[in-house]
């Protein structure tokens, strides 16, 4: 079984601190997402840039386990509108990220109206 999570630091070097500590043998797929944009930047038609981008402060990894995930790593965990800025396309994994965040953030999956 594969587990698909998301996770955040406060910096790069605290993210690569937790998954060096994983081993140079984990069977885990790890995506070093970086400050993602939390806001998009402004452009006019000609492509300037008119507000820049806004990139979050924290370090954004996601992480799909090879089975459970290591508890260690649940301090860092985060939820978000499915499914963030990066999945990794198992839709077995989706489907269980998107059921266990339905279950703590039952506010990200508003009911459609008619």
């Amino acid at each position: 079984m594969r587990t698909f999570r998301k996770y955040e630091f406060g910096s790069k070097s605290a993210a690569t601190t937790k998954i060096n500590a994983l081993g140079d043998d984990h069977e885990h797929a790890i995506a070093r997402l970086g400050n993602i944009m939390t806001t998009p930047g402004t452009y006019d038609s000609d492509g300037n840039e008119l507000t820049a981008p806004v990139l979050s402060t924290s370090y954004h990894v996601d992480v799909l386990w090879r089975g459970a995930p290591d508890p260690d790593w649940d301090s860092q965990m985060v939820w978000c509108k499915p499914l963030g800025v990066h999945t990794f396309g198992s839709s077995r994994a989706e489907a269980e990220w998107i059921k266990k965040c339905k279950e703590l953030h039952p506010e990200y999956f508003p009911t459609p109206e008619d």
